[in-house]
C-alpha cells in the first residue's frame, strides 16, 4: 500500500480568560501562538498544564521552540481546489475561530492514522450543540423495514439526507422525509439554524402495539400472525464543523466537510442579507405610515 496523505493531527483549543494563549504544533515543535483576545485559536497540539483545555492529544514529551508564525488565510481566499490550501479557517458553535491544517503536517505526513482525538473531549463539544428531538408512532409498518430508511439516513447532514431519499425506492420515504423536514422546521424556529447547519445525530425506528390476528392454514388448522406496528424517533443536532474537519480520516473527506462549511456560511449570509432587508422595509413602511397619519392630523 501507500503511503496516503494522513489528515489528523493533534489537536486542542483552550477556553480560559484574556491571558490564555493557543499554538499549533507541528510534531513535537511549536510553529505558532495565537492570543485568546483575538477570537482565532488553533486547532492542534499545545504543550499546556491547565486543566479547562477543549481539545488535547499529546504524542510526544519533547520541548517545544517556536519557530515562526502562520499566517490566517479567509476562507475566501483559498485557491480552487481546496488540496492547495494549507489551512481553512473553522468557526465552532461556540462562536470560536479555529485554524485547521487541510494536508498533513510533520512526522504524520507518511503514517496511515494519526492519533484520534480523545472520546471525553469530543462528548463534551457535543454536550454543548443545540439539539432538537421528533417522533412518530402507530405507524402501520414492520420496524425491521422501517429501520433499513433511518440507518441510511442517520448520520448524514439534512441537506444530503433530503438528497438521497428521493432515489431510496421505499414506501416508508416519504413519511421519513416529512418527519426530518418538519424537525429541521423546528430547529430554524427555535434556534435559528438551517438545514445545511444542521445533521441527523439519531434515527432508528422500535416495535409499537402489534394487533394479533387468526391466520388460517390448511387442513381445517388456524395460527397467529402479527399487523406490526412500529414507532420512529429522529435527533437533529447542530454541526461542529471544526471537530468533523478534525475527525475526517482522508483528505477528500475534510475538503467534504470544508465545502459543507462553506456552504452554511453563504445559507446564513444570504439569510442575514434578506432579513436585513425586511427590516429595512418595515421601517419605510413605519415611516411613510407615521408621515401619512402627520398629515391627516394637519
Amino acid at each position: 500500500m501507500t503511503h496516503g496523505l494522513v489528515n489528523r493531527i493533534a489537536t486542542l483549543a483552550i477556553r480560559g480568560n484574556s491571558s490564555t494563549r493557543a499554538a499549533t504544533v507541528v510534531g513535537s515543535k511549536l510553529i505558532s501562538t495565537t492570543s485568546a483576545t483575538s477570537n482565532i485559536r488553533s486547532f492542534t497540539q499545545i504543550a499546556s498544564n491547565t486543566n479547562n483545555s477543549l481539545l488535547q492529544i499529546n504524542y510526544n514529551n519533547q520541548q517545544s521552540s517556536v519557530e515562526s508564525i502562520i499566517k490566517s488565510r479567509s476562507l475566501s481566499s483559498y485557491p480552487k481546489p481546496l488540496d492547495d490550501a494549507e489551512f481553512v479557517l473553522a468557526t465552532g458553535p461556540d462562536g470560536i475561530q479555529y485554524n485547521i491544517p487541510l494536508k498533513p503536517l510533520g512526522p504524520y505526513a507518511k503514517k496511515r492514522h494519526a492519533p484520534k482525538i480523545k472520546p471525553g473531549i469530543v462528548n463534551r463539544r457535543i454536550a454543548n450543540l443545540k439539539n432538537v428531538s421528533a417522533a412518530q408512532k402507530a405507524i402501520r409498518h414492520s420496524p425491521w423495514r422501517l429501520n433499513l430508511i433511518c440507518q441510511f439516513v442517520a448520520g448524514q447532514t439534512v441537506n444530503d439526507a433530503m438528497v438521497q431519499l428521493k432515489f431510496v425506492q421505499k414506501v416508508k420515504v416519504p413519511l421519513v422525509t416529512d418527519l426530518i423536514r418538519n424537525a429541521a422546521n423546528t430547529m430554524k424556529q427555535k434556534y435559528g439554524l438551517l438545514s445545511s447547519q444542521i445533521e441527523i445525530a439519531e434515527c432508528f425506528a422500535t416495535h409499537g402495539t402489534h394487533l394479533a390476528r387468526v391466520k388460517t392454514m390448511g387442513r381445517g388448522r388456524s395460527g397467529r400472525m402479527h399487523h406490526r406496528f412500529s414507532h420512529m424517533r429522529i435527533v437533529l443536532r447542530e454541526i461542529d464543523f471544526p471537530l468533523k474537519i478534525m475527525q475526517a480520516t482522508a483528505l477528500n473527506q475534510r475538503n467534504r466537510w470544508v465545502e459543507r462549511m462553506r456552504v452554511a456560511e453563504e445559507d446564513a449570509a444570504k439569510v442575514l442579507e434578506e432579513s436585513v432587508e425586511i427590516e429595512e422595509l418595515e421601517r419605510q413602511v413605519q415611516e411613510m405610515q407615521a408621515k401619512k397619519k402627520a398629515e391627516e392630523k394637519k
